[in-house]
Formats: structure tokens, C-alpha cells, sequence
């Protein structure tokens, strides 16, 4: 271990997950978090693709409705995670969080009653406007606890175990609606546990200051995103790698749908007690991107960013494309479900090394005291983009456009704008300059 190193152990500022007592406590808090917003929203999504309404998939509305909190709090969210203690923020959220998965278990308690799809639906927002207010202090206060050096290791650490919370909620979804559709309250009962769970370790989390006492929260949910907005267009590079930030969850969010719509007929042709093979599908995909993970941040040591995001980025839009030919090329009996497995594999791994040295350049390159309102910023075209995602998906669906190629024109649509905007791209890189 370098002196550097060894310094920054001993102030507990370390990237390391095993030395840094902080960083252990935000990432088991938002592991906690993601696993239940993702065992949920799954459910909702399957429920809205393959049970509640026949020959209809209406997943883009319950994508939707988990987007738009973030669309209308991110500005206030930004704001308050500067105005106090970002720790502060984070362990009310988990608190709250408790509450939300209650509402879970009531809404997945009343199967069948004729108003649940509504009362679905209200609870996801709930979930949504939880993970808003979370979402800028949980990404905020990474530089305030790891030190500089220490950033795309944490990332790494942080996003890996995020994606092995969807991984774990998309796993249990699909045989938890097989095997249990009328006792659906059990996966909310036990998202109320690993809250409480999640709001212990959030404790964890050394006391952080707040890194503007002065800033005034307006309840405007547009009024400060303005100001910070024009700011940051005053860098190009960050504004510029925020959007394409926010093309990529464009095209997670309808991958996703995608992926959960792929039995129909035409494309895999699934039974209705089935849902695990989509389930095995998720997993593939998000055990891609937790392998990428890890490597990420070995590779970005001696790879620049900007040829990390460029790469990342060209070899999902091609893993994506390929999935066009499973069901009309290479139907489920000719190998097609293999086929979807092996092109998820490639876009789940390519799409590490796209969001990893994202991630880390966005936190990086804000100054001191605006980190917070930058990441709600970023929040906020991410999930602007994620609302987008839901109208894109359910016009497509409604309009008979098969998910495998809805999700190619997700893809192509962040390649193509990273490739107008390539100049800038290429000027991305970590650390001073």
C-alpha cells in the first residue's frame, strides 16, 4: 500500500469497500433500497405485461408513474441535499422507505380487487418520490466520504451492487408470480424487513456537514433546476456526458420492458407459468454488467474514460441489434432463447463500461458545494428520459412493433448521439483537466 493509500485508510476515505466504514454503510443502504424497488417494480411490470390485462402490455404506464416524482422533485431533492446533511437525508429516506413497502404489502395483498391496478400504481410513485430525495445525497456524498483517487473503485463497488439488487429482485419476480399469484404480499413483507435493515446501516454513515446552510429550498419544483442547469451547460463536457447519462437509462428502462414482453408469440412464445425464464433472462443481463463492474475500474486505470464510454457504448447499440432476430430469424426452438441470453450478456458487460467512468466524471467534475444539485439535475434528465422510456415503449407495444425492436432503437439512439457529439465525448477524462 502507497503512503497515499495509507493516508487516506486512516481518515476513512478510502475507496475501499472492506476499509472505508461509510462506504460499506451507503452501499448495503442502497443495496437494500434497489432490491426493494426492483423486487416491486418488477412485479408491477410483469402484472401489467402478462396477467392484468389480456393481449395488452401496459408496462409504459407503470414506467411512467415510478419516473414522474423524479420529474417533479428532483430540483427540491438537489436542494435540500445541500441545504443539510446529506447522511441526514439518507437515513429519513430509509426510514420512509418502511412506510412505502407497507403500502406494498397492502397493494399486493388485494389480488383482484378490481381497483389494484390503481392502487399498484400509487404505491410505485410513492416508491418513486422515496428514491428521488434519496437519490441526490446517495450519490452526493461519495466524494464527501472517499477521497479523490478512490472514485472509480467506489463506483465500481457501489453501481456492481446495485446491479446485484436488480439481479436478486428480478430473479425472485418472475417465480414469485409463478408460484405464489395470490400471495404476491409476501415479496412486500419482506422489503418492510431489509428497509429496517437498510435504515440500520445507514447509521453507519459517518456525520457529513451541510455543504451549503444558506441555500434557500424553494418548493418550485422547476425553480432551481433552471439556474443549475445553465451552470452546468457552462461546462459542455459534463452537460454533455449528463444527457447522454440519461439516453443509457432511456435505453435501460425499455430494455427492460422489452425483455419482460419478449414471450409473446412472436418473439418466445411463453406459457403463462413461465415468468422465470424472463426472470433468467434479467439475470444474465444484470450479472453482465456486475462482472463489467468490477473490471471497469482495473480497465480504467490505463483505458481514458472517453474511450471506455465510446466503446462501451458501439458494442451495446450491435448486442442490442442482435436481438432482433430471436423470434423472427431464430425462433425459440432453433436456439432463440440462447441467442437473447448471449446478446444481453454482451450489452449487460458493454454497458459497464459505459456507465462506470459516467458516473465518476459527473461526480468528479462539479465543483464543491454543487455536487448535490448537479446529481438532481442529473436525476432529473435521467428520469425525464425513464418517463420517456414508458411513452416510447407503450406507443411501439401499442402500435404492434415487436420489444426486441424497440429496444434496438433505444440502443441506436444513444449511439447516435454520442456520435454527434463525439468531439466532446472525446475530451472526457477523470481527474484534474
Amino acid at each position: 500500500m502507497t503512503r497515499a493509500q495509507e493516508a487516506a485508510a486512516a481518515n476513512g476515505r478510502s475507496g475501499s469497500f472492506l476499509r472505508n466504514r461509510s462506504l460499506r454503510g451507503l452501499t448495503i443502504s442502497q443495496f437494500l433500497g434497489a432490491f426493494n424497488d426492483n423486487l416491486y417494480k418488477q412485479l408491477v411490470l410483469l402484472l401489467a405485461a402478462r396477467v392484468l390485462f389480456q393481449g395488452e402490455d401496459k408496462q409504459g404506464i407503470a414506467s411512467t408513474v415510478f419516473a414522474l416524482p423524479f420529474v417533479l422533485f428532483s430540483g427540491i431533492a438537489g436542494n435540500l441535499s445541500e441545504r443539510v446533511s446529506k447522511r441526514s437525508v439518507i437515513v429519513v429516506m430509509k426510514v420512509a422507505e418502511m412506510g412505502v413497502m407497507l403500502g406494498a404489502v397492502a397493494a399486493l395483498y388485494l389480488s383482484g380487487w378490481k381497483h389494484q391496478w390503481w392502487f399498484l400504481l400509487a404505491v410505485l410513485f410513492l416508491m418513486g418520490t422515496h428514491s428521488a430525495f434519496f437519490g441526490p445525497s446517495k450519490y452526493g456524498i461519495v466524494p464527501e466520504i472517499v477521497e479523490r483517487k478512490g472514485l472509480l473503485s467506489a463506483n465500481g463497488v457501489i453501481s456492481m451492487t446495485t446491479f446485484l439488487a436488480i439481479i436478486t429482485g428480478a430473479a425472485i419476480a418472475g417465480p414469485l408470480l409463478d408460484h405464489f399469484p395470490h400471495a404476491l404480499w409476501i415479496g412486500g413483507a419482506a422489503g418492510v424487513v431489509l428497509a429496517a435493515a437498510g435504515m440500520a446501516a445507514s447509521l453507519t454513515i459517518r456525520p457529513t456537514p451541510a455543504t451549503r446552510p444558506e441555500l434557500r429550498v424553494g418548493w418550485n419544483p422547476f425553480g432551481g433546476l433552471a439556474g443549475t442547469v445553465r451552470e452546468m451547460r457552462a461546462d459542455r463536457r459534463t452537460f454533455t456526458v449528463v444527457i447522454s447519462y440519461s439516453f443509457f437509462f432511456f435505453n435501460g428502462h425499455v430494455l427492460q420492458q422489452a425483455v419482460n414482453g419478449m414471450g409473446v408469440p412472436q418473439v418466445l412464445d411463453l406459457e403463462a407459468d413461465e415468468n422465470w425464464l424472463i426472470s433468467l433472462l434479467l439475470v444474465t443481463l444484470v450479472t453482465a454488467l456486475m462482472i463489467g463492474c468490477m473490471l471497469a475500474p482495473v480497465v480504467g486505470r490505463r483505458v481514458p474514460a472517453s474511450r471506455m464510454i465510446a466503446t462501451g457504448a458501439l458494442v451495446l447499440v450491435l448486442a442490442q441489434a442482435t436481438l432482433v432476430l430471436v423470434g423472427p430469424v431464430v425462433s425459440r426452438a432453433a436456439g432463440g432463447y440462447l441467442l437473447a441470453h448471449a446478446a444481453l450478456a454482451v450489452a449487460g458487460f458493454a454497458a459497464a463500461f459505459f456507465v462506470v467512468p459516467v458516473v465518476s466524471f459527473v461526480q468528479d467534475a462539479p465543483e464543491e458545494g454543487s455536487k448535490g444539485k448537479a446529481f438532481a439535475v442529473n436525476n432529473f434528465f435521467n428520469f425525464v428520459f425513464i418517463f420517456l422510456a414508458g411513452g416510447f415503449y407503450y406507443l411501439t407495444s401499442h402500435l404492434g412493433i415487436l420489444p426486441t425492436v424497440a429496444a434496438a432503437v433505444a440502443a441506436a439512439l444513444l449511439g447516435a448521439y454520442l456520435f454527434f457529439m463525439r468531439r466532446v465525448v472525446r475530451a472526457v477524462r477523470l481527474g484534474p483537466g
